[in-house]
Order: C-alpha cells, then sequence, then structure tokens
C-alpha cells in the first residue's frame, strides 16, 4: 500500500496573527513608522516650498469673468493665502467695500488696484476713462450693428452735399470709441471730451451713425 500524502493545511493570515501576538505587533509598528515617515515627508516639503516662495499672505482672487463695470462681491472673488512671490505690485489683500472693475477681468486673476474703478463710480461711469464723456448715440435697427458694452466703434457724421462743399461727404468725428451702454434705443459712447460738442452738433443734423471696429 502507498503511503497517504502528508495533508497541507493552510493557515489563514488572520489566525497567524492572533496565535502570533508578537508579529502582530511588530506590523503595526511598521505600519506607524511608515505613516510617520510620510507624513513628516509631506511637511518638509511643504517647508522646503514656503522657504522657496516666501511667507503667504491674503489675495483676492477673480473666480468668474467680469465685464466692465461690474461690481465685486463674495459671488466673484475669493481671499485666498497667496506666496508673496506670484503677487503682483499693487494687490489688495482684501475685497474694497462697493467696489467695480473698470475693465475686463478673467477668472484666476489677481486682482490689482489698477482693476477698479474709482470709488463710489457707477456702472457706467466705472467704464470710462479719465478725460471721456459718455454720449448716447440714438439706435436705429436699419443701420446700427449689434454692440455690445466694451466693444470699438468709429462715429460716424455723413453730410449732405450742400452741408459738405468741398471737403468729404462722411468722417470719422470718433475713431474707436468704446461702448459702455446698450440699451434698445441707444448706443452709449465714451470720447475724448473735446468731440463731445461736436457729435451733439451733428446729431442735431440727424446724421450720426456708428460702424463697429474688429478687435
Amino acid at each position: 500500500m502507498r503511503p497517504k500524502p502528508l495533508s497541507r493545511r493552510r493557515v489563514r493570515p488572520g489566525l497567524l496573527l492572533r496565535r502570533q501576538p508578537r508579529l502582530r505587533w511588530a506590523l503595526a509598528a511598521v505600519a506607524a513608522l511608515g505613516t510617520t515617515t510620510a507624513v513628516a515627508s509631506v511637511v518638509e516639503r511643504a517647508e522646503r516650498a514656503q522657504e522657496a516662495w516666501g511667507p503667504g499672505r491674503p489675495a483676492v482672487i477673480i473666480t468668474r469673468d467680469l465685464a466692465p463695470g461690474d461690481r465685486l462681491d463674495v459671488s466673484n472673488t475669493d481671499v485666498v493665502q497667496t506666496p508673496r512671490a506670484l503677487i503682483p505690485p499693487g494687490a489688495p489683500s482684501a475685497l474694497p467695500p462697493n467696489a467695480r472693475v473698470r475693465g475686463r477681468v478673467y477668472r484666476g486673476e489677481v486682482l490689482l488696484a489698477a482693476h477698479l474703478a474709482p470709488a463710489a463710480a457707477t456702472a457706467l461711469s466705472a467704464r470710462m476713462s479719465p478725460g471721456t464723456r459718455a454720449v448716447a448715440i440714438p439706435a436705429e435697427p436699419s443701420t446700427t450693428p449689434a454692440l455690445r458694452i466694451g466693444d470699438r466703434v468709429d462715429v460716424l457724421v455723413a453730410l449732405a452735399p450742400e452741408a459738405a462743399g468741398p471737403g468729404p461727404l462722411g468722417f470719422a468725428v470718433a475713431p474707436a470709441a468704446m461702448v459702455v451702454d446698450v440699451s434698445d434705443t441707444a448706443i452709449t459712447v465714451a470720447v475724448a471730451a473735446a468731440l463731445a460738442p461736436r457729435i451733439a452738433v451733428a446729431l442735431g443734423q440727424g446724421a450720426v451713425t456708428l460702424a463697429l471696429v474688429a478687435p
């Protein structure tokens, strides 16, 4: 008769650990040491990064794209602790009260003093450059192009032949003027102060139209 083969009993790891408390404690110590080492490594990397970038300070970060004249509030900004090396000069550390932006600002940008309109500015005046005047041009569905705030337009004056004389029948009285407001009845543009009276005279003659300038 052939001798019976020796049976091999499979020992489950959990059972082995329960029967060998020293082994269980040794594995626990190794795991704890690994966790401690990993945490220490993360802390060390964070400390090295802080040394490289320098101490941080609060900065106002734009969280969604803003158009000229938009008001700044908690819905479109966030104050974030930021390394000083990443903060441009002139960046406020807190959100100014009742502030508006004077131009387009995009998501992810750090808010700068240069982005801010003068204090107490309205949505319309915040879009205007210093020294300009806002002039409303009647919107004519058949001749006024579809415009939006921030577009640039030429303010054109068309003259009757008898009024033009030997001169041109039309000319741009205010080239590349910025559109600062749009309504169903009028397009408001910001023009140099010296040009506002000329546009007013042309409007009195009913001879003003707008032409969109390509970006």
